[in-house]
């Protein structure tokens, strides 16, 4: 008879629930994309705005989600995540209802500093969802995966918003928005989010204001590094570099913290395409799209450069990664 020693089982990755929230995230993203194109096309041509208020459009609705998206780390980490992510998708939903009844600008920046709060928040809690329902021992893979539904929502969006928006369609674009918005809080309400554990009600403890319920210094390092990334992760694929990233911020903390340090982590992505927005939107108009794309060439390398110079810097050790032989591993003898 021969024997069989140390066949170690992987915990299954592609559950259902695992399949819910990257569809959530891919429909988030797709709609953030065909937005992003179709509505400076709109500004411009039915509004009549300019180049510098095509991109207020982007960068109003980025700062809204930075400004909020510590508050929901927190919310997240201390409270039920289900219920947050049931009702941000009701909110991101309500939000896209409104984009086909604009009728001037000024109405658009506002509406898109809302939709950006909800924006905000949903990313908070759907990323936060994912690491909990991702099996510790196959992180990487995992997120790896979760990212690719938002480097295929990049490529997929812009390309029927702009179709769309080029022959005046703009309600159809938004349509779509709405119903795939929609379908998220169908999905928001069958997914099953894994119990938090008892940890992460510490922070419910003290009713005091704290920075560091907002703000996590052990994350910090790595998502500063994403202000000078971002164009990096665009330019050689959304979806290689976000998930490594993404699993450092998330191994770099307490579990009942990983809420707060994904806040931090996005809030990173958008303040850097909000500020790049608004900026380099006026500079091209002042010095022409090629210093802009020089300038984005001198980002990239200074921020490979903080990159390798900090995680040089760093234990390679998570603090909380599951060994060979954890709880979700089968061996047999």
């Amino acid at each position: 008879m021969v024997g069989i020693d140390h066949i170690t089982v992987k915990p299954k990755l592609w559950t259902k629930d695992f399949i819910n929230i990257t569809t959530i995230s891919f429909f988030i993203f797709l709609a953030f994309y065909i937005q992003l194109t179709a509505l400076p096309i709109q500004l411009t041509k039915e509004f009549g705005g300019g180049a510098d208020q095509a991109g207020l459009l982007l960068t109003l609705f980025l700062i809204a989600a930075i400004i909020i998206r510590p508050f929901a780390g927190k919310w997240v980490s201390g409270g039920s995540q289900k219920k947050i992510l049931i009702y941000s998708a009701a909110a991101f939903f309500i939000a896209t209802l409104f984009y086909p009844f604009v009728s001037n600008i000024w109405i658009l920046f506002i509406l898109r500093i809302l939709h950006g709060i909800t924006f905000g928040i949903i990313t908070t809690v759907k990323g936060t969802i994912s690491a909990e329902i991702i099996p510790d021992s196959r992180r990487g893979e995992g997120l790896s995966w979760f990212s690719l539904a938002m480097g295929l929502a990049m490529v997929i969006g812009p390309v029927i918003g702009l179709n769309l928006a080029n022959i005046g369609a703009y309600n159809t674009a938004y349509i779509i928005c709405i119903v795939i918005s929609a379908f998220n809080i169908f999905l928001s309400m069958v997914i099953h989010v894994p119990e938090q554990g008892k940890q992460e009600k510490v922070s419910k403890t003290s009713k005091r204001f704290d920075l560091n319920d907002l703000i996590d210094k052990k994350a910090a390092p790595f998502a500063l590094v994403v202000f000078i990334l971002a164009g990096a992760i665009i330019g050689i694929g959304y979806g290689s570099v976000t998930p490594i990233l993404q699993t450092q911020v998330i191994s770099s903390v307490e579990k009942h913290r990983v809420g707060i340090a994904n806040s931090l982590y996005f809030n990173s992505m958008d303040l850097g395409m909000a500020i790049g927005a608004f900026v380099l939107g006026i500079a091209v108009n002042s010095f022409g799209y090629g210093s802009v794309f020089i300038f984005g060439i001198a980002l990239i390398i200074v921020g490979g450069i903080a990159y390798f110079a900090l995680a040089s810097g760093k234990e390679k050790e998570p603090r909380h990664a599951v060994g060979l032989k954890s709880v979700n591993d089968i061996e047999i003898k």
